[in-house]
């Protein structure tokens, strides 16, 4: 299991540091701090893989020594706070991120400065019988309290709220990024209890898992454009006449999409806007079939390669990522599929042309 253990181990440092680098190298093409954060997160999660080796040798791992011990409670606990740094970078909630600082951090400093520099002496706990003898203790319900703090920090991520207009990252990628930040919550918890060396192992791969594909998105699919909003006339998309009896649902659909740029929102499916004009969702489908011999996904994708288009032709030399952020692209492959398909060519040709 040794062998396995540093196999592994060995390709994971070696792994952190090579995205660490990677994406420091292009950290100012963001115009946040996102990839700055994650390159560190990395190089130290590289350094602490390495000890890891280290204390796999020595048999000093954490299934080597007593459950809920002082450093297994409260440094997770600070190692957790910077997981919050990078969703919170890409997300730009729609409240102050100090706020989110202060309401997030305030309470958790406060408990590992009291669990770590109180003077509190730590009972040993190496069985369920000897956790059930010291319950009552306060070292010991204070280190259950921390952990359980600890989990329901895990799932605080879900909370935070998303501005599509303001963040360049995909909600679904900020969904799947909470839920490998609540599996490695849990693990480490389990650990905690049960203190199996297979957990521990698992506990690694979904690490390196996770910074695995922040470091592939962040490089390959996020489309990154700057803070700044666009201030671009919008091209208008012209509808065919429509004579049927759905035409008040059509005019609904037209109002509500060009409505606060709702056509520009990421996460937008047929479904949610169904909801939002409390209509059946075949019946919304149909009105987008009749009306403009497209689906509803075609129609949307239409949309907005006929706005990137026009703002391309305005000014060829536009930033083109910054167009395909504005109009509710968030993933690059996305973008450079539905362009091809419209046009028959990237961007990039496209542009060329032009010239």
């Amino acid at each position: 299991m040794k062998y396995i253990a540093t196999i592994l181990l060995v390709f994971m440092t070696v792994t952190l540091v090579t995205s660490g680098v990677l994406l420091w190298k292009r950290r100012k093409e963001t115009g946040d701090h996102s990839r700055i954060i994650w390159a560190v997160l990395s190089w130290i999660s590289a350094f602490f893989t390495l000890t890891f080796i280290m204390r796999t040798w020595q048999e000093t791992t954490t299934t080597d020594g007593a459950f809920f011990e002082q450093e297994h409670t409260f440094v997770p606990i600070l190692i957790q706070m910077t997981f919050f740094l990078y969703p919170l970078e890409v997300i730009r909630p729609t409240i102050s991120r100090a706020k989110v600082y202060a309401l997030l951090f305030t309470p958790l400093i406060l408990m590992v400065g009291v669990g770590m520099c109180a003077g509190i002496e730590y009972t040993p706990i190496y069985t369920y019988a000897d956790l059930w003898q010291h319950i009552g203790e306060f070292n010991v319900w204070f280190r259950l309290f921390a952990h359980m703090v600890m989990l329901f920090y895990c799932f605080s991520l879900f909370l935070v709220p998303y501005d599509w207009r303001k963040s360049s990252a995909d909600k679904k990628f900020i969904t799947f990024y909470s839920c490998g930040f609540c599996l490695i919550g849990l693990l480490h918890f389990c650990i905690q209890m049960s203190h199996a060396y297979f957990l521990v192992l698992a506990h690694q791969i979904v690490w390196i898992s996770l910074f695995l594909s922040v470091a592939w998105y962040e490089l390959r699919e996020r489309l990154l454009v700057p803070q700044r909003v666009l201030e671009q006339k919008e091209s208008e998309v012209e509808a065919e006449a429509c004579d049927s009896a759905d035409e008040y649902l059509w005019e609904k659909i037209i109002g509500l999409l060009d409505n606060n740029d709702k056509w520009r929102e990421p996460n937008l499916s047929l479904n949610s806007l169904s909801e939002l004009l409390e209509s059946n969702r075949t019946y919304v489908g149909e009105a987008f079939k009749q009306n403009t011999g497209m689906t509803f996904v075609e129609y949307l994708n239409k949309r907005r390669i006929d706005y990137v288009i026009a703002g391309i032709k305005d000014n060829p030399n536009i930033d083109i990522h910054e167009l395909l952020n504005h109009v509710g692209y968030r993933q690059r492959s996305t973008a450079w599929r539905n362009f091809q398909k419209f046009t028959g060519m990237t961007p990039t040709k496209f542009v060329d042309n032009l010239k």
